[in-house]
């Protein structure tokens, strides 16, 4: 399968950050309080080679699942452990909800499934943008699982003529940090749209417009 070279690796990690840009403003609104997100690595292999795509610990991992649908297809999971979501509850719920276990439990799946739509939309959209794909994700779905059940239950969706897409980001507020994981599995068109992007003499430029530097 073709790889991307360091430049377009560098290209489509500065994309996804840019996504991840504008879910932070978002989730700042959502939340009230200033969010900033940057990944720190962005590993891509073929599917095939997949040994390992979590390092979350415990039992009650919360997976959320996103379909990708359009010109560029596959799905992308946003991974938490519990501590990771309880600390995404504490800035995103009053204290009165968070002190009712019930009222917390309602609302902690729907908390989830915005933040997770609000981050896969973002990165989707700079995919769309940037790329020139037409493409949006899904409804996000949530299940919470043991570690163990984690890798089987992402490669259930993955296929050997997929890409996977590994990022570790960081999510900075005043208050606390923490570090869920994101998985993608994309078809070989993101790699095409990536190497295209960087053949444009002014890919530079067209980033330039969207970070603003």
């Amino acid at each position: 399968m073709d790889q991307l070279n360091h430049i377009e690796t560098d290209v489509a990690k500065e994309i996804i950050n840019i996504g991840l840009g504008k879910a932070a403003d978002s989730l700042s609104f959502f939340s009230q309080q200033k969010v900033i997100i940057r990944s720190s690595e962005l590993i891509l292999e073929d599917a095939s080679k997949v040994k390992s795509l979590s390092q979350k610990k415990g039992d009650n991992i919360h997976v959320l699942t996103t379909d990708i649908v359009g010109d560029l297809t596959g799905v992308c999971y946003l991974i938490f452990n519990e501590s990771e979501v309880n600390k995404l509850l504490t800035i995103s719920l009053p204290a009165s909800i968070l002190e009712d276990k019930e009222q917390k439990a309602v609302m902690s799946e729907a908390i989830l499934k915005e933040a997770d739509n609000i981050i896969s939309a973002s990165v989707i959209t700079q995919f769309a943008n940037l790329l020139g794909f037409s493409m949006h994700g899904g409804v996000p779905n949530m299940d919470v699982m043991n570690e163990k059940e984690v890798l089987p239950f992402l490669l259930s969706r993955a296929t050997d003529s997929q890409y996977f897409l590994q990022i570790s980001a960081q999510f900075h507020t005043e208050e606390i940090d923490f570090s869920p994981e994101f998985v993608w599995f994309l078809d070989a068109k993101f790699i095409e749209g990536i190497k295209q992007f960087v053949s444009d003499k002014s890919y530079l430029d067209k980033l330039k417009e969207y970070t603003g530097k």
